[in-house]
């Protein structure tokens, strides 16, 4: 008999000792890993500062117009400029906690744990900003030049399953690092983690909006294949969640 392994883990995950060990409600008898945040970055790698840009739109216009959009024009990119709102007003640091070392970002996460790390997947070349695949390094509001790449569409088709990709931009990647949230949350905390992903993903979708961009959240993902690019082990660090964005 087939096993239904979404039931088993959310069964599993359910309060209780496994899903989810007892925490004390005085935050000074935690392990001092719990109040700490982590951060990825890939230090040695080339860098491209992101503007500190903002657009002004209404949000309930925002939200009533918000759609999956599909049909992209090709062969256009998307500006720095534009890229940097989407990532500050999706995922970005906008408040430090100096004495505490904790920051206040876009999205909710669970106990502050932020396990999501967002790779931009540039298709097309812009002015300020090649094609290839990036890393967001949020603390610094910078793109992290993991490696350049002109995209061919079998290259393109070889990361992403569906044809109209071929059209996009670009498509943000979302990973996450589990043990951010499960060193805390045990197995419970991974259904934190995609909860955080969907947060972040609204986010997206209203900024992409705002700028009279395009979007369509992606489950069409060859994760390995991603991974592989990334170089992560799709174990402690794997693909959950992609957007493509385009005009």
């Amino acid at each position: 008999m087939d096993i239904d392994f979404s039931k088993v883990f959310h069964q599993s995950s359910q309060d209780g000792s496994k899903g989810h060990p007892p925490i004390s409600e005085d935050s000074n008898d935690w392990p001092e890993a719990w109040k700490v945040q982590n951060f990825k970055a890939y230090s040695r790698f080339p860098k491209i500062p992101l503007p500190d840009e903002k657009v002004q739109a209404d949000f309930c216009d925002l939200v009533s117009q918000r759609r999956s959009r599909r049909d992209y024009g090709g062969e256009q990119s998307i500006s720095l400029n534009e890229l940097a709102v989407i990532l500050k007003y999706s995922c970005g640091i906008f408040s430090h906690d100096v004495e505490g070392g904790l920051s206040g970002r876009a999205q909710h996460s669970a106990g502050g744990r932020f396990p999501i790390e967002i790779y931009p997947f540039v298709l097309v070349s812009g002015k300020d900003m090649p094609s290839g695949w990036y890393h967001y390094d949020v603390m610094n509001h910078q793109l992290e030049v993991v490696r350049g790449h002109i995209f061919e569409k079998a290259d393109i088709q070889n990361l992403f399953r569906f044809e109209w990709i071929n059209n996009a931009s670009m498509v943000l990647v979302m990973t996450a690092i589990f043990e951010r949230n499960q060193m805390k949350y045990g197995e419970r905390g991974y259904r934190y983690i995609l909860l955080e992903a969907g947060h972040i993903g609204q986010n997206i979708h209203l900024a992409v909006e705002a700028l009279g961009l395009k979007c369509c959240a992606l489950g069409g993902t060859r994760d390995r294949n991603i991974e592989k690019a990334l170089d992560i082990d799709g174990v402690n660090e794997s693909v959950v969640y992609a957007f493509s964005i385009g005009r």
